[in-house]
């Protein structure tokens, strides 16, 4: 899924990755056969989503997977996850564990090593290697 835009007619929320990261790319493809209601939109970074207003700065996206709701507001790193786990039925355990601030936290935490890592992780997985070498969250 690198490089590429899917849309979905009944979108509740937009989700930029980075189509340059195997790892980033694989997730998004997993998610996206996850959500069969067509919840999601998923934009890839080098895409240039122009179409999105307030964009965060292109370091900070990425740096961290960002998501906008239908209202324009922006989530970042472990929110996002859990922004996406509310629309993806099959993920919305994870989204009703998400609200306990304990359990929050721990999200947080292991979204940041899952992203601290991401290139460890796409080679481990045999897939491309994620091109950004900036600063992790």
């Amino acid at each position: 899924m690198p490089h590429e835009t899917i849309a979905r007619p009944a979108c509740q929320l937009t989700v930029l990755y980075d189509g340059d990261c195997g790892f980033c790319a694989r997730c998004a493809t997993v998610v996206h056969r996850l959500d069969r209601r067509g919840a999601l939109r998923f934009i890839s970074l080098q895409a240039r989503p122009v179409d999105l207003a307030d964009l965060p700065a292109e370091r900070e996206l990425l740096a961290t997977m960002h998501v906008r709701d239908a209202a324009g507001v922006w989530s970042r790193g472990g929110a996002a996850w859990l922004k996406i786990a509310s629309v993806v039925p099959v993920l919305q355990p994870i989204a009703l564990a998400g609200r306990i601030p304990l359990v929050r936290w721990w999200i947080d935490l292991l979204y940041g090593l899952v992203a601290r890592n991401r290139h460890l992780l796409s080679r481990v997985l045999g897939l491309e290697s994620c091109t950004y070498r900036g600063p992790r969250p």
